[in-house]
């Protein structure tokens, strides 16, 4: 009974079901002329092409997570107004069933909206592994994002003037990469989409550095468990 009910929510704001099936794989197929077009146009100052990879990485790999996680997490802050969350309680879905189960769904739906993203922009060469590593470090970022939200926002007021706030965090990474060493890596940790932003680009230049999968898994994986047990003692306080 949970699936349709979370439609219910989505469907009832109508713009965040339009981006979730509609708009992200549009971007990924507008991009596909638009990206040559404004490599065009500078062409006598840069040649975009080598970053195809990195843009691709910043407005797809990474911009995609980050505003499930709004999507998510705005669902929880209206739940936890309404008193759905703490009524789990004393229901037999304990709310980390709950919980994990609403962000699950989300990083599957990132992975596949992703990749057909890519896919559709048609502009670098990826094999399907490491594309699909890529969406799936990637979509650990929704959680924290949710999970903020949750944990903190107070109503969707708030929610929703962190939106942009949100964004520009999730767009940061792409800084790390024009930053001399070890500063990048410092700045990582609270940047963690820079790992599949980095496994990404790799891999779309022939050179995937796979390793970067284990920092890109713990970081982010760190930062849930933490939300997590805020969000119980958040909830049940």
């Amino acid at each position: 009974m949970i699936l349709p009910n979370d439609v219910r929510l989505i469907w009832r704001d109508g713009f965040l079901l339009t981006f979730l099936i509609v708009v992200t794989p549009l971007a990924g197929l507008c991009m596909h002329w638009l990206v040559p077009l404004v490599g065009d146009l500078v062409a006598q100052f840069v040649d975009l092409e080598p970053y195809y990879g990195l843009i691709l990485a910043n407005l797809l790999v990474a911009g995609e997570p980050v505003l499930l996680g709004f999507v998510i997490g705005m669902l929880f802050v209206e739940e936890r107004d309404e008193g759905t969350l703490l009524a789990l309680q004393a229901s037999p879905l304990s709310l980390r069933t709950f919980v994990g189960y609403r962000l699950l769904v989300a990083m599957l739906l990132n992975v596949l909206l992703t990749m057909i993203a890519v896919l559709l922009a048609d502009l670098v060469s990826i094999s399907w592994l490491a594309l699909f590593a890529t969406a799936a470090i990637a979509s650990l970022t929704i959680p924290i994002v949710a999970l903020v939200y949750a944990v903190f926002m107070k109503n969707k007021v708030q929610a929703l003037m962190l939106l942009k706030p949100v964004q520009i965090w999730g767009s940061v990474p792409t800084l790390f990469f024009f930053v001399p060493t070890p500063w990048e890596w410092i700045g990582s940790v609270l940047g963690p989409l820079y790992y599949p932003m980095r496994l990404f680009w790799g891999a779309t230049q022939g050179q995937a550095e796979w390793w970067v999968m284990v920092p890109g898994a713990i970081v982010p994986g760190v930062a849930i468990v933490w939300l997590l047990h805020r969000l119980e003692r958040t909830v049940y306080t």
